[in-house]
């Protein structure tokens, strides 16, 4: 008895899987196509075959080669999918001039002090009608909220979002520890430094926390956010390990001189990227937000020189000592 398959059984996800398998004729590389991991793209083509009682692509020397079943889908399945994906998202006809839209944008605490300036600037001179939402939190997964268009890109150092293949490298940094100049550094020998750091819930800087646990240091002070730290500095032995492009800044706005130091063990580079949603790939605006980003984030100064403990490794009230 031939086999009834109902549309129900089926979603969009399963045949974008089965189209880029088809057309790939490997799991991984449709997986990078589809900007997902190859263990989810693995678990869409075991539902495939569950619902279709079919191998549909069998693994060969030449790749995964499609059966005689998935032949028959692979046309009419490809040119439904296209109509849909026209139909959905004809050209928005975008135009910066003119365009009242709000664009929803995730950045952290530190993302947004360090880029939201640099961007609202660029888009008053272009689209005075255009508004910014900047978010730092959300329901379920940033990867869903992306997908499901909550969120129109996300900007930061989110490894939860390296799997996918809708980024793009912005610039990186690293981590330095701030102190109040007007206080001697603590001495490696007789008086170990004291630390402060922030606790940023669902972020990457969490890794901070965890390498100064596995060197046995315990923080004295652990604080919600970054600027928190900032404020804690003046008239403290505290020195507080922040992303050294923030620390610059803030060198830059405090009345209190603020030394730039090394940390004394090595922590990852931070690595800021930008990432969206390939569902959103014809939508123009977003198109243009993105541009708008990728040229704000060029506005910032080449990676900084190596911290010169000779030079009192300073930076006081945004000034190189002299």
């Amino acid at each position: 008895m031939e086999r009834r398959i109902a549309l129900d059984q089926l979603d969009f996800r399963l045949l974008n899987a089965f189209i880029a398998i088809f057309r790939e004729r490997h799991v991984g590389r449709a997986a990078d196509a589809l900007g997902m991991s190859q263990p989810t793209m693995s678990t869409l083509l075991a539902r495939l075959r569950q619902v279709s009682g079919d191998p549909l692509f069998i693994r060969s020397a030449q790749g995964m080669q499609p059966t005689a079943l998935a032949r028959e889908w692979a046309t009419p399945v490809a040119t439904a999918l296209a109509a849909l994906e026209s139909a959905l998202n004809a050209p928005s006809g975008f135009d910066p001039a003119t365009s009242q839209r709000t664009f929803t944008v995730y950045m952290t605490d530190v993302g947004q002090a360090l880029m939201l300036n640099r961007l609202i600037s660029r888009i008053e001179a272009q689209a005075p009608g255009v508004r910014i939402r900047a978010v730092s939190t959300w329901e379920g997964t940033l990867a869903d909220r992306l997908d499901d268009g909550s969120i129109d890109i996300a900007f930061g150092w989110i490894p939860q979002l390296k799997a996918r293949k809708t980024s793009s490298l912005l610039f990186k940094d690293r981590y330095v520890g701030i102190h109040d100049a007007a206080l001697p550094l603590a001495s490696s020998t007789h008086e170990p430094p004291r630390y402060a750091v922030a606790d940023v819930p669902n972020s990457a800087h969490q890794i901070v926390i965890e390498r100064f646990q596995l060197h046995g240091i315990t923080p004295v002070l652990t604080a919600p956010n970054f600027f928190m730290l900032a404020e804690v500095l003046a008239g403290t032995s505290l020195t507080a390990a922040v992303p050294e492009r923030l620390a610059r800044l803030l060198a830059r706005q405090r009345r209190t001189a603020l030394r730039i130091v090394e940390l004394p063990h090595k922590l990852p580079v931070i690595t800021i990227r930008l990432h969206w949603s390939a569902r959103t790939w014809r939508d123009e605006g977003i198109d243009w937000l993105r541009s708008q980003v990728i040229e704000s984030a060029r506005d910032f100064p080449p990676n900084f020189p190596p911290i010169d403990d000779a030079r009192d490794s300073a930076l006081i009230a945004g000034k190189p000592k002299k």
